[in-house]
């Protein structure tokens, strides 16, 4: 019998883990040695969460090493019945290959490794990539679709690097590496479908154009950070190149000629509203200027 450490109540630890008065877990002689004399005397709420982590953890190991287990187990049937048919190891090599894939993204994370959720990603990222270019070598005997497959991994891992890695601080900077690996990704896939395919002469150009006006937005927005006039005229401009770039860019590789369509009523709005923040924002060094230059 053992006296609960909340409410005082005594209870029969082998019938009872947890207090039926004030839900307190019971410890048992071993579990009590393993605390400190501050957590046994004035903290039973810490030791309750403590036990349940504990437990919680306990669980998550079972757990792995069942589906472990049965990964294994599939694997050797796998190659016991291929062997058995035709005497080597043929068809049976996808299924495995497909089974290790899921013990290490599915059964690897219930392991205790104490990791964060980064690293997981780091490792299914590269898991899936390796894992993707085998099995097309498997089927076609080359790397065909698994090549664009393996870049779209990588470009997604970029993208959640951004936002779990400390190191990268600031939304201008996460936009700018975003933009970057994008502008990376057309440029390869651009070179694995050929010089005259769409991406080449359309997602490529437009790509590079963002990516160039981006770090320029970023260069004056870190440079005039309290000045939301040339902020705003910066975004403008850049908005009135970018439609321009576009519509460009899409007339010649539609029509084979330079002409615009669009872009220039998208032109005639930003452009004076971009000269009257410029205009407003050095509005008295050119009242001075005028008055220097006419005398008045």
């Amino acid at each position: 019998m053992k006296y609960c450490m909340n409410c005082g109540v005594l209870i029969d630890e082998s019938k009872n883990r947890i207090c039926p008065l004030c839900d307190t877990i019971i410890l048992k002689d071993e579990e009590i040695n393993q605390l400190s004399f501050e957590e046994v005397k004035g903290e039973p709420k810490k030791i309750k969460e403590k036990m349940k982590k504990k437990e919680k953890h306990n669980k998550m190991g079972i757990t792995s090493f069942v589906l472990l287990f049965s990964s294994i187990t599939a694997i050797i049937t796998l190659i016991i019945i291929d062997i058995s048919i035709g005497f080597n190891i043929d068809w049976s090599i996808i299924p495995i290959i497909s089974i290790i894939l899921f013990i290490l993204t599915v059964s690897l994370p219930f392991m205790k490794l104490n990791k964060s959720i980064y690293w997981y990603i780091t490792f299914d990222t590269i898991v899936l990539c390796i894992y993707f270019l085998l099995l097309n070598l498997l089927i076609n005997k080359e790397i065909s679709w698994s090549y664009y497959v393996t870049l779209s991994i990588l470009l997604l891992w970029v993208y959640l690097s951004s936002i779990f890695l400390n190191k990268i601080k600031g939304f201008i900077i996460k936009l700018s590496v975003d933009l970057f690996a994008t502008a990376i990704f057309v440029l390869f896939v651009t070179l694995g479908l050929g010089h005259h395919s769409g991406f080449s002469r359309l997602a490529l150009p437009i790509n590079g154009l963002v990516f160039i006006l981006a770090v320029i937005s970023y260069l004056f927005i870190k440079t005039y950070i309290y000045n939301w006039y040339v902020i705003v005229a910066t975004l403008s401009i850049n908005t009135s190149i970018l439609c321009l770039g576009v519509d460009i860019l899409i007339q010649s590789y539609l029509y084979q000629q330079i002409t615009l369509k669009w872009s220039y009523i998208v032109l005639m709005v930003l452009i004076p509203f971009t000269l009257f923040l410029m205009y407003f924002n050095n509005r008295y060094k050119i009242h001075q200027y005028l008055m220097k230059k006419f005398h008045i």
